[in-house]
């Protein structure tokens, strides 16, 4: 078997995975909720691409299309079409090879902020103080400020509810007129951070996960929602190590196989690294671990289907990278100025969607930008 489906929207996510599959020979078929694919249509690991109006639709296709002889490995490509697996798992388990729990919690039990709190107390790791509501909202008496809102599962909810609190009057207000979207909310103390770590990893069949390296984000675009702009790729210090761990036995607690990444915060008035959520799918930024030696995508493909997995080496040095659409977004958008976005790109090491033998997704995504800045596609 040298094939695999890659399910999502016609964004980073998915581009990632069809190009770290298809660049260890994968023919990849990338099924997307969209009309017409825009970015990773110009992939050349792209091999077939299947438009669908939603990702139940995509479930559809995956029956009617694609059970064959052997099962094909499937991956989702964000929360959304992770969850709708999962939910569909009796009916796709019996034909294909998919990201999957062996433990008692659901996917969707895992996906609510609310229980991943529990977990990670659980496991130790630091928490913010954390408040969770369902509507009617009612402002807690007790709360850390300021404070963020956030959906409880964001895949249920919309980024645009992400808001901050200075104040308890703030959060009153937050909560009886500017949460739109989101049923459920989760209410944390405000990490004043002075960098974030994304843990990406792969948790094994045979229990054993594997994090190779860490990804510390240092700017951030605020105008989409902290989306990190500038990461340093490097080899596990003491540090984040003792997390590291945390998060293997929580792997294995949860009896989950497939890719994840586990998101925390640095503090930087008391200098803890804070648990902020675990994300049961690839990681947008796991482009740049593929970058830095090692395949994770690739070796969840080998694992599903019990192939000797390829060995791969790990940079033993701090690498810069930048997340180069959000990055020239942030100054179009005049987040940032011009110098600093000169700045940023001194001493680069590499870019998220830039792979040599793959270069026109990194090249459209400027041009689709500057277009849409001035009013022109």
């Amino acid at each position: 078997m040298n094939k695999a489906i890659v399910i999502g929207h016609d964004a980073v996510n998915a581009l990632g995975l069809v190009q770290s599959l298809g660049r260890e020979g994968v023919d990849v078929t990338a099924i997307l909720e969209c009309e017409k694919s825009e970015l990773i249509r110009h992939s050349n690991y792209a091999k077939e691409i299947v438009p669908v109006g939603d990702f139940d639709e995509a479930v559809e296709v995956l029956l009617t299309r694609f059970i064959g002889q052997e099962k094909i490995p499937v991956f989702p490509a964000g929360d959304g079409i992770a969850l709708t697996l999962a939910q569909n798992y009796e009916r796709l388990g019996k034909h294909f090879l998919i990201e999957h729990l062996t433990g008692a919690y659901t996917m969707e039990q895992l996906m609510s902020k609310e229980l991943q709190i529990e977990l990670a107390i659980k496991h130790k790791f630091n928490v913010p103080y954390s408040v969770c509501l369902c509507k009617p909202f009612c402002a807690p008496e007790t709360m850390v400020y300021p404070c963020i809102v956030k959906p409880l599962v964001s895949c249920l909810g919309d980024k645009r509810d992400i808001l901050i609190a200075q104040n308890a009057e703030e959060l009153k207000d937050i909560l009886d007129n500017r949460v739109s979207f989101s049923e459920s909310v989760i209410i944390q103390q405000f990490i004043d951070k002075d960098y974030e770590y994304d843990m990406m990893g792969c948790a094994y069949k045979n229990g054993e996960v594997y994090i190779p390296l860490s990804d510390r984000m240092v700017k951030f675009n605020r105008q989409l929602q902290d989306t990190s702009t500038v990461s340093y790729i490097e080899p596990l210090d003491a540090e984040i190590a003792v997390e590291v761990e945390k998060i293997k036995t929580l792997m294995n607690d949860i009896g989950y196989v497939g890719l994840f990444s586990v998101e925390f915060m640095h503090n930087k008035k008391d200098g803890l690294i804070y648990f902020t959520e675990v994300n049961f799918r690839n990681d947008g930024e796991n482009a740049f671990i593929v970058h830095e030696g090692v395949n994770l995508p690739f070796l969840h493909f080998q694992d599903l289907l019990d192939q000797p997995k390829k060995l791969f080496t790990p940079t033993t040095k701090s690498r810069k990278y930048i997340w180069e659409g959000i990055h020239f977004s942030n100054l179009i958008k005049r987040g940032i100025t011009f110098r600093e976005w000169l700045s940023d790109l001194k001493g680069v090491d590499g870019f998220l969607y830039y792979f040599k033998d793959d270069k026109a997704p990194f090249f459209y995504q400027f041009a689709n930008k500057v277009l849409r800045k001035f009013h022109l596609s």
